[in-house]
């Protein structure tokens, strides 16, 4: 259907609501925006989660005033980290974007979050720094649970703290590392409230993900019929990469 907030009558439009959606432009390149987002968000707040879980493991003094800094970003509500990064960033008066005039890194007068070549790398930065505390806990928990006599062993055998790294610490990290790339994914794929606040998916759509893209288009446009059609396709979609990733999963077991 042909549906709107506007008053007017649904008109049963066939497949054309499913049609437009290969000839629509902004749409993918929304897509493509929510990928970059999406991975760049996930890499960024494993790795960085993962770095500071093996910094507040260690037994060093003060240790609990670093966790507790380091859950910061996490527990601040994100309407407030918004405007503070927003400020910072800001142009004409961000201490950010000030340093980053002053290294000739940006045009005098500009901002990170305002032009298209930066802006979704910028946001995508600022949700890693969101989000890391997350993922620093749960591969903290995971730690916690190692086995110490592993690394015993393995010093006994001469072992160095890499060879230990890779080859017992990851190991023992896989199962919190799938867990984390399910919830988090999930999560960030669905992300509305950051981008919103920050840029609003602008300048010129170019931070522009899904979520944004569907609330402008039932929000701004009222187009709820092509919005419930691009929905239904993202969500067939992400079910045909789940199916095709969890048959992967058996072909490499049996094999």
């Amino acid at each position: 259907y042909d549906l709107d907030l506007v008053g007017t009558d649904p008109a049963f439009v066939g497949l054309d609501n499913f049609a437009e959606i290969a000839r629509d432009e902004n749409l993918w390149r929304s897509l493509g925006n929510t990928l970059v987002w999406t991975v760049g968000s996930l890499a960024g707040q494993l790795g960085l989660g993962l770095a500071a879980a093996l910094l507040i493991d260690r037994p060093l003094p003060g240790m609990r005033w670093v966790r507790q800094l380091l859950l910061m970003p996490y527990v601040v509500p994100v309407i407030a980290s918004a405007l503070v990064w927003q400020w910072m960033l800001d142009g004409n008066y961000g201490v950010i974007s000030a340093q980053l005039q002053n290294l000739s890194l940006l045009p005098l007068g500009a901002s990170p979050l305002g032009l298209e070549s930066s802006s979704l790398l910028t946001v995508t930065a600022i949700n890693i720094w969101r989000g890391f505390p997350f993922a620093m806990l749960v591969y903290w928990a995971a730690l916690q649970s190692i086995d110490q006599t592993q690394y015993e062993a393995a010093m006994v055998d001469g072992a160095n703290a890499i060879q230990r790294f890779r080859h017992i610490t990851l190991p023992n990290l896989a199962s919190a590392t799938l867990s984390l790339i399910a919830v988090r994914g999930l999560f960030t794929i669905m992300y509305f409230e950051l981008i919103w606040l920050t840029t609003r998916g602008g300048p010129a759509g170019s931070s522009d993900v899904m979520a944004t893209y569907l609330y402008k288009l039932i929000m701004g446009e009222f187009r709820l019929g092509y919005a419930a059609a691009i929905a239904v396709t993202v969500g067939l979609l992400i079910v045909l990469v789940i199916v095709l990733w969890r048959l992967g999963q058996r072909l490499a077991v049996r094999r």
